[in-house]
């Protein structure tokens, strides 16, 4: 490995994918373990002893940061005591979020149901959402997500913080068009709470991620919801399952996005197409955009680095 000095800033392989890996999480204030570090790195054929010993000559070059156990960009005490906040809240958060699935599982055509955004990274704030990615049998995508939503509007208020329903895909879409290290990030972190099989042929449909993520572990299974089909669930599913479920899934479609255009007017085509993608099999509703917003501010980060430290990170 090479040695960093202040004569000397050039950084070895290893070091500028330790660097892009604290980068990503540098934009959300989130400063990593060295262990962390290794999971979330875009290099294989590495120990955390590699890190931790590459990580220490960053260190030592004022390139990076250690406070306690944790590493970071930037020399902030404070990223450390929020972090530490957000996981303890997170911790309390997931055990309600795990209760909900096994509501929303009841839910006619939901097939599997997984826990995004923050909460699958182990991070809640007092305002955050409860994300969930939700899986559905094909053709009825859009009724399932129909009525979600209107039980989400009248009964619970149309609060976030229960949960926030914004990407749906069916059985036979589980490959995501998008890939880059923000949809990655978004795969690999989710959270399996109900359909394990589903998790896992996601998993296969997306082996792409493994090119960003190659030491990231799946997730562990053990509490995911049972299978059980309710005899509700099983009705209404009877009930929509001929040409009268078509229409509606068709309807539902339509007024989605309708709303979505109405609403968000002020996007350019482009990035609606993302942010809020519409088809029969896929449905996606980002208003906040953070995919692209993410992106931008990784790139400008890692740009604003090379430049602070003359270095290179190709």
């Amino acid at each position: 490995m090479n040695q960093i000095s202040e004569k000397n800033t050039h950084i070895s392989l290893l070091g500028k994918s330790i660097i892009k890996t604290l980068a990503y999480y540098d934009i959300f204030d989130y400063p990593l373990t060295a262990e962390e570090i290794y999971y979330n790195l875009g290099t294989n054929h590495v120990s955390v002893t590699d890190i931790q010993n590459e990580i220490e000559l960053l260190c030592k070059a004022g390139l990076t940061f250690k406070k306690s156990n944790f590493y970071l960009l930037r020399d902030d005490e404070n990223f450390i005591t929020r972090r530490l906040e957000g996981n303890r809240l997170a911790e309390k958060k997931i055990n309600s979020a795990y209760k909900m699935t096994k509501f929303i599982s009841k839910f006619p055509y939901v097939r599997a149901v997984l826990l995004s955004g923050s909460i699958s990274k182990g991070y809640m704030e007092k305002d955050s959402d409860v994300d969930y990615f939700i899986i559905t049998q094909p053709n009825r995508l859009w009724v399932t997500r129909l009525l979600l939503m209107l039980f989400k509007k009248v009964f619970l208020f149309n609060s976030r913080k229960v949960f926030c329903i914004n990407y749906f895909v069916d059985t036979e879409t589980l490959e995501i068009e998008e890939k880059n290290i923000f949809t990655a990030t978004e795969l690999t972190t989710l959270i399996p709470t109900y359909g394990k099989e589903l998790y896992d042929e996601l998993n296969t449909r997306n082996a792409w991620i493994r090119e960003f993520y190659p030491n990231f572990p799946k997730r562990d299974t053990g509490r995911i919801a049972n299978k059980n089909i309710s005899l509700i669930k099983k009705s209404l599913e009877i009930l929509l399952g001929n040409s009268l479920g078509d229409k509606l899934d068709d309807f539902a479609m339509s007024l989605f996005e309708k709303s979505n255009h109405k609403k968000y007017r002020d996007y350019n085509s482009k990035d609606f197409q993302v942010a809020f993608k519409t088809s029969k099999h896929e449905s996606k509703h980002h208003p906040k955009f953070f995919q692209k917003r993410v992106l931008e501010a990784l790139n400008d980060k890692l740009k604003s680095f090379e430049n602070n430290y003359n270095v290179s990170l190709d």
